[in-house]
């Protein structure tokens, strides 16, 4: 390299400084002989509102020229005098003329956590000062606001509140959201910034800006991660949801699975509308496999953690660790993957199986310690019933008395003299009760009771002959309403007066009852509907009947009108729970309970299953 290139490259530092330097020597000069003249041509622009409408912003030796002018020939004047400033290289004309705009269209955009963009059109008679003064009260700290609209006449009345309105949504939403206004109607479209964002558009979009519309609303709810979703089971039989569910007809299956799984008793719902379900879920799939197995926890919940359902908590029985085991570990929905069970079981107290025979069936339900003594006890009934149908609803638990099967076994044969009956277990208490076809039968099988039951047990016969009326004192019916009635739940499906199949056995426990207690008299009181059911209808008001023998009084000629009848006394309300209250009391008559021993009474408000009552 020759020593007059390396000098030149010596100097060229030094030139580049000097640049620098006349830049900043040129641009306060610059600032007084261009931005002032321009400021003072803008502050002359006057408009309808009072404030100028031209704004103008210096772009080096550039002019561009901002705003909306009131008329055309107003535009070209602003112009000119920016164009007659020494000095300037060019002026960027981007001037609008104020116009009548049908239809008035405005939106806010959120461009980002920070700022929120307007375009459109804004009032020509209002500031855009006093605009952005509006919107500044209805947006959080921090967001700033770059007014882009441009003014125009024919903006609906009532704009400033609509649009602080849309400016507050707008600010809800995640950045590329608008929400926006086209004369009387307003839209929004976007996602919603976070859940409580969702929840919050949602509630204030239904106390619209008064004479304004909803038009199309495109929401959709936040993206969470980890999705998440959970159903928790109290020992008093309450359930909680928590967690997300992805929309308003997922979280109504939801609920409706819950209220049927607590069967009156209260559904407390926490959950929030989001998106992030792992992708191949489906939530009504997810709700179906999720409540079969809380269905066998007693104290516990059923979660979505990430992808897998997991159990945890204390199961109903022993056999319902095994089957929860199944649900959430074996063949799954698509989508969900195996999750963990911790479940526990504890011993059944009290302890308890039965052995029911009728005419359609024989059928055993309760507990039993295991699979073995399932299968023994299966095997002894079977020969005795020669071919009829026996239905095993019978669970594994733990917590069986000493002697179970033993004692099962020896009530069988008697159970099968009966023309209908039950054994039924309660720890080492073992009860034959039913009716025989004969007499002698019933008087024999009464006398067998020390017979039936191993040692350490007790054994109690309550067998009569068909037809035939067994009255007991005070303290034996007190005994057997507390021990056959008062364990049992008679809950009517919310909004319904009918009866259900699992009533009757009941009911009719209760009948047989009171008619073997001529000393007592049953009363019964209905029941509310758990907070949130749908209200109960109203039983229709009898129409007014006119009687037969009425006729048009004498004197009236043809063609006038007969003058109406007197009107009828207005029916008074009966409540849900007392028509609850009859419906049972007019079983229990035609079953066979005397008129002055069945009453219906008022309950306790908050109780959400029939009370019985047994009185002397």
């Amino acid at each position: 390299m020759s020593v007059r290139a390396i000098g030149w490259l010596a100097g060229l530092p030094a030139l580049a400084a000097l640049g620098v330097a006349a830049v900043h020597l040129a641009e306060p000069r610059l600032h007084g002989a261009l931005t002032a003249p321009a400021e003072a041509v803008a502050a002359a622009t006057l408009g309808e509102t009072g404030e100028p409408w031209l704004r103008v912003e210096r772009r080096g030796r550039d002019l561009v020229a901002l705003g909306d002018a009131p008329t055309d020939p107003e535009r070209e004047a602003a112009l000119d005098r920016l164009r007659e400033i020494p000095g300037i290289r060019r002026v960027v004309d981007r001037l609008g003329t104020v116009a009548e705009q049908s239809p008035f269209v405005w939106s806010a955009q959120r461009r980002s956590p920070e700022r929120i963009d307007l375009r459109g059109y804004r009032p020509a008679e209002m500031r855009r000062a006093e605009i952005e003064g509006r919107l500044a009260q209805a947006l959080p700290d921090g967001v700033a606001v770059n007014d882009a609209a441009r003014a125009a006449r024919g903006a609906p009345a009532g704009f400033a509140e609509a649009a602080a309105f849309l400016a507050g949504q707008a600010a809800r939403l995640a950045p590329g959201g608008t929400a926006g206004l086209r004369d009387r109607t307003l839209t929004l479209e976007g996602e919603a910034a976070t859940v409580e964002d969702y929840e919050a558009v949602r509630a204030t979009l239904a106390a619209l800006p008064a004479g304004f519309d909803l038009g199309p609303v495109a929401l959709a709810p936040a993206l969470v991660k980890p999705f998440t979703w959970s159903a928790t089971r109290r020992p008093d039989g309450s359930i909680r949801l928590d967690g997300y569910t992805v929309s308003d007809a997922d979280r109504a299956a939801a609920l409706a699975a819950a209220r049927a799984l607590a069967g009156g008793a209260p559904v407390e719902d926490a959950m929030r509308t989001a998106r992030g379900l792992p992708p191949g879920v489906e939530f009504r799939a997810l709700i179906d496999r999720a409540f079969a197995a809380l269905a066998l926890v007693r104290d516990g919940s059923v979660a979505l953690d990430g992808a897998a359902l997991s159990v945890r908590g204390a199961a109903i029985d022993a056999q319902a660790v095994q089957e929860a085991d199944a649900l959430t570990t074996g063949s799954l929905p698509e989508g969900l993957a195996p999750g963990r069970v911790e479940l526990t079981a504890s011993p059944i107290r009290p302890y308890g199986v039965t052995i029911r025979r009728d005419a359609e069936a024989v059928t055993l339900t309760g507990h039993l310690p295991d699979a073995q003594t399932r299968t023994a006890l299966l095997a002894t009934l079977r020969p005795q019933l020669f071919g009829e149908r026996i239905v095993d609803r019978s669970r594994i638990a733990d917590g069986a008395p000493p002697g179970l099967l033993a004692a099962l076994q020896a009530a069988a044969l008697p159970l099968v003299q009966l023309a209908r009956g039950e054994v039924t277990v309660t720890d080492q208490v073992l009860r034959l009760s039913g009716e025989s076809l004969y007499a002698e039968s019933a008087r024999r099988l009464r006398a067998s009771a020390e017979r039936l039951a191993p040692a350490g047990w007790r054994a109690e016969v309550a067998v009569r002959a068909k037809d035939e009326v067994v009255t007991g004192d005070a303290t034996t019916c007190r005994s057997a309403f507390a021990e056959r009635i008062e364990p049992r739940a008679v809950r009517f499906t919310p909004g319904s007066t009918d009866l259900q199949p699992d009533f009757y056995a009941t009911l009719d426990d209760l009948a047989a009852l009171a008619r073997t207690c001529p000393g007592a008299r049953i009363e019964v009181a209905g029941h509310e509907d758990p907070p949130g059911s749908a209200p109960a209808p109203k039983p229709p008001a009898p129409k007014p009947a006119l009687a037969k023998s009425a006729k048009p009084p004498k004197g009236k000629t043809k063609g006038k009108e007969a003058e109406a009848p007197p009107p009828e006394p207005e029916m008074p309300d009966v409540t849900l729970p007392q028509r609850r209250a009859a419906a049972i009391v007019d079983y229990l008559l035609k079953a066979g309970v005397p008129a002055d021993r069945v009453v219906a009474v008022a309950g306790d408000a908050q109780r959400r299953a029939v009370a019985f009552a047994l009185r002397s």
